[in-house]
């Protein structure tokens, strides 16, 4: 019994024994399981940045910033802007950000520029912000096409005691000042009509004296005084004309194909008579010689002066100071040296026949020469301009003096205000250089250091501008980063310019130094260097 007791004892002993084991081999398992699980994946922050490209300083450029944790928006976070100075990144300003995460903000620096964005977390991809300028300076001097005689250089020379055939002989070289039979031929100049001026209408008057309107089979259908007034225009059939007093309508004519409007004074109307100026409204001048021609061109009223070339239509160029003539300045010769050349330039005009455009032989204008008329003539000096054309006529022969090359034709006498300097070089310009026209002889470089001195001349140096957007319409980049001149004509006029954009990529381009006086609006294209601006 006893052993019996014992053995029970033993053998629960034994069964609690290996419980106890499982269980703390259970025990055991649970705690490795614990040792050796992964542990909780950390958070993905990122700044995902835009904005980067080129742009000017005046118009900056805006950058964008998303915050973003695990892929989703991290909205009221503080952001730091960072800009790169030499190896270090400072700071710009602070953003917070939006509901959406994100932020933005406007740069404008004034030199290219690479950004970035912060926080304690994680930082941005670099945006580089490239900045061309605003606009180009331009440093010059000179004015006007370069070719031909250069009318400041004329009036130095003249102080100095230069006569008008040293004069023309200089800038002209090859030629030789010489005399023609004065027929006293007309010149039909357009003061007024298309395709400069698009008036439908435009009003004829006198200032003093009386005039007179004629048909074209030569009928006087009006007449009146500085009262009268005649306002012409066109319609379907012709030109239209009505007679106006004291702002009232005293009669409407019948439309003719011409009309034709005299005053007194002049060759054609009472040559004994007061001596009227006419006026036609619109126009730049005011005209003491002459007639003037009504008809109609391109659905415009076109208004033509025949004027004689040698004396009326003369003494109504105003292309050079007439004050230069008098004695204490010293420039009567400059003044006889520029009627000649403007008479060669009227007579080779005259020659050619009339324009179909215009229905003239010269426009009253640069696109020929400048004629004021009696402006000119009656104005400032004018009497010192009257003299100088005077002194180059020979009344009693019957001849004027004119320039002729050297086959004894008249030869073409282009001329301009002032040359300038730039690239080592300075002077007037071959004809081909500025215009791509044919060589001739004669209309070649010459250096002229008498423009430069000159007194009074303000084209000794000039400032002038292009801006970014101009520069890319001329080279065809989308963005214009330098211009360099990168040769030139031997007048030292820019031949070729060279535009570089902000990757790098050049582009050259060739023109005429007319042709690039034109494309830059300059005044003459004698252009030292282009600086980029950023205001």
């Amino acid at each position: 019994m006893t052993c019996g007791i014992v053995s029970a004892v033993i053998a629960a002993t034994a069964r609690t024994g290996l419980i106890c084991l499982v269980a703390a081999a259970v025990t055991l398992a649970l705690a490795l399981t614990v040792l050796v699980a992964p542990p909780a994946q950390a958070a993905t922050w990122s700044l995902q940045a835009s904005g980067a490209g080129t742009t000017t300083a005046a118009a900056g450029k805006t950058l964008t910033v998303r915050y973003l944790k695990d892929g989703r928006p991290v909205p009221g976070a503080s952001v730091t802007l960072q800009r790169k100075e030499g190896s270090s990144w400072v700071k710009v300003r602070t953003l917070t950000t939006g509901p959406k995460g994100g932020a933005s903000t406007t740069v404008k620096p004034s030199a290219t520029k690479r950004f970035r964005f912060r926080t304690t977390r994680t930082t941005s991809n670099i945006l580089t912000v490239r900045v061309v300028p605003v606009r180009f300076s331009m440093a010059g001097s000179g004015f006007g096409h370069g070719v031909g005689l250069a009318q400041w250089g004329a009036y130095q020379q003249s102080r100095q005691g230069r006569t008008m055939a040293q004069i023309l002989g200089y800038y002209y070289p090859g030629t030789q000042v010489s005399t023609a039979n004065d027929p006293r031929t007309t010149l039909d100049v357009q003061v007024l009509g298309p395709p400069a001026d698009s008036r439908r209408t435009t009003v004829l008057s006198v200032t003093s004296g009386s005039w007179r309107l004629v048909d074209g089979g030569g009928t006087e259908v009006a007449s009146g005084g500085s009262a009268r007034r005649v306002t012409v225009g066109v319609d379907a059939d012709g030109v239209t004309a009505q007679v106006t007093e004291d702002g009232a309508v005293t009669g409407p004519l019948q439309r003719r194909s011409r009309f034709l409007f005299e005053w007194s004074g002049t060759t054609a109307y009472q040559p004994t008579g007061t001596a009227a100026v006419a006026q036609v409204a619109g126009a730049q001048g005011a005209y003491r010689h002459g007639r003037l021609v009504v008809t109609k061109l391109s659905g415009r009223p076109n208004v033509v002066n025949e004027v004689v070339i040698n004396t009326e239509y003369l003494y109504g160029i105003d292309e050079m100071p007439s004050g230069w003539g008098s004695s204490a300045n010293g420039g009567a010769a400059a003044l006889q040296a520029q009627a000649v050349a403007a008479r060669n330039y009227a007579i080779v005009e005259k020659l050619k026949g009339r324009k179909a455009a215009c229905g003239c032989h010269v426009y009253d204008d640069t696109r020929s020469q400048n004629f004021t008329g009696w402006k000119k003539e009656g104005g400032s000096w004018g009497s010192a301009w009257v003299a100088a054309v005077d002194a180059t006529i020979q009344e009693a022969e019957e001849r004027v003096t004119v320039l002729r090359d050297a086959n004894g034709g008249l030869a073409e006498t282009p001329y301009f205000a002032s040359t300038g300097s730039a690239g080592g070089r300075r002077g007037t310009a071959a004809n081909a250089e500025v215009f791509g026209t044919s060589a001739l002889p004669y209309l070649v470089h010459v250096d002229d250091a008498y423009s430069a001195q000159a007194p009074g001349n303000p084209y000794v140096r000039w400032s002038d501008s292009i801006t970014q957007r101009r520069a890319q319409s001329i080279f065809g980049l989308r963005w214009v980063r330098s211009v360099a001149v990168t040769s030139r004509w031997s007048s030292g006029q820019v031949r070729t310019l060279t535009a570089t954009s902000p990757t790098g990529k050049r582009v050259s381009l060739t023109k005429t130094a007319d042709g690039w006086r034109t494309t830059l609006g300059v005044p003459g294209s004698w252009v030292s260097s282009f600086t980029g601006r950023s205001s």
